[in-house]
């Protein structure tokens, strides 16, 4: 049977998973327990493994989706802006739908100087490093694709 092969291929068998990342279709806000979740650790995409985001960069948005404003480390998501003007953001490894970005993140002023710095230097860029009240991106991720 074929679509076991590519299932296990894509890297998960869950219909919602496989919905978001390879459909980029969203899931429901306020649905995912990732949304809530406050440990510390890191977050790899579902599909590939890749580690994409960690817990210094996550933050409660208030989108009802997990949200981070910095990722784990240079060259692993990728961007494409859409016809409407947002931004969409992939694994950078396997091509999985994870979310959007936004430039409506957290304010510079409100974050640690040494987590400012672990910033990698693909990230989208938002804020002006000069200003501290400029907002850094806000990465609006799927729980589905985590």
């Amino acid at each position: 049977d074929n679509s076991k092969e590519e299932n296990s291929e894509s890297g998960t068998v869950n219909p919602l998973r496989l919905a978001v990342l390879k459909l980029g279709l969203t899931e429901l806000k306020y649905t995912s327990p990732l949304n809530y979740e406050k440990r510390a650790g890191s977050y790899e995409c579902a599909n590939c493994g890749t580690k994409l985001f960690d817990s210094s960069g996550k933050y409660d948005s208030g989108s009802g989706w997990p949200s981070f404003w910095k990722t784990s480390e240079a060259d692993r998501v990728a961007y494409k802006r859409e016809w409407d003007g947002r931004v969409e953001v992939s694994c950078k490894n396997c091509g999985g739908h994870l979310g959007h970005a936004f430039p409506d993140g957290p304010k510079r002023k409100d974050l640690a100087e040494e987590l400012l710095l672990s910033v990698p230097e693909d990230d989208l860029k938002t804020s002006n490093p000069d200003n501290p009240y400029s907002r850094m991106p806000r990465y609006c991720v799927n729980g589905a694709s985590l």
